[in-house]
């Protein structure tokens, strides 16, 4: 509004000078023409008089003309880069927003696919407790912000799912196996040897293929293990009887 008020107020000021200056030209004019007529009898052409009075204000108006499209000019530009470094700032933020997210997924995959952890704090496979439900529902919100075109709320996301994370490694952890059952504890433990049988590498066939039905076994009814935890395991599982067959077959 304040703006507005100014640029008609310049607007008006313009024109006031410019008739001013055309009338003060005029006069000096019909002075001078006037000393001309009487010294030396001569009257110049009735129009001078009127381009003595347009030229004055039609200059003034082309030099403020040049100064408002160079002022336009500039604004284009300054348009032009304010909206390249936006554009520029935004695609900077939205790579952060990535590399951030694809840390945090990161972390989490562990519990998704490394078997040893998911025996340690067992509670990370457990959707029904709030505090890792949670996580789930922040990993969801990662994706419902990715399919938008504002990087903060991915930023948001993000920062979300982190927290979540941490609050649910950091639950499990004071948690460990003190849920489960002395029973459960057990079977664990028997999980954990078989687990460690299957890595060994030194294992023949038959011990590599019965630590691996103990340990699916023991895990039964316990954790449920994840899709990616449980191809990681059976490709291991398949190393450990081919390298037990060749050591055997040598």
């Amino acid at each position: 509004m304040l703006k507005r008020i100014a640029r008609r107020i310049a607007a008006a000021a313009l024109v006031l000078f410019a008739l001013t200056s055309g009338l003060v030209v005029l006069g000096i004019y019909s002075l001078l023409s006037f000393a001309s007529w009487a010294v030396f009898d001569a009257v110049p052409p009735a129009y001078t008089f009127a381009l003595a009075f347009i030229i004055p204000p039609a200059g003034i108006a082309a030099l403020a003309g040049l100064g408002v499209a160079a002022g336009r000019s500039t604004r284009i530009l300054r348009a032009r880069r304010n909206r390249r470094t936006m554009a520029a700032a935004a695609a900077s933020s939205w790579d952060q927003a990535h590399s951030r997210r694809d840390a945090a997924l990161v972390a989490w995959s562990r519990y998704e696919t490394d078997v040893s952890l998911l025996i340690e704090y067992p509670l990370m496979t457990d959707y029904s407790d709030p505090v890792i439900r949670e996580v789930i529902v922040a990993m969801q919100g990662i994706r419902e912000a990715e399919r938008g075109t504002n990087p903060h709320k991915l930023h948001a996301a993000v920062d979300r799912f982190e927290v979540a994370l941490r609050t649910a490694e950091n639950y499990a952890r004071r948690c460990g196996q003190s849920r489960l059952t002395d029973a459960e504890r057990g079977k664990l433990a028997t999980a954990r040897s078989a687990l460690n049988l299957l890595l060994d590498g030194g294992a023949s066939p038959t011990e590599v293929e019965g630590a691996y039905r103990s340990l699916r076994r023991s895990l039964k009814g316990i954790i449920d293990l994840p899709a990616q935890a449980a191809a990681d395991l059976d490709a291991r599982a398949r190393d450990a009887r081919r390298l037990g067959a060749l050591r055997v077959a040598g």
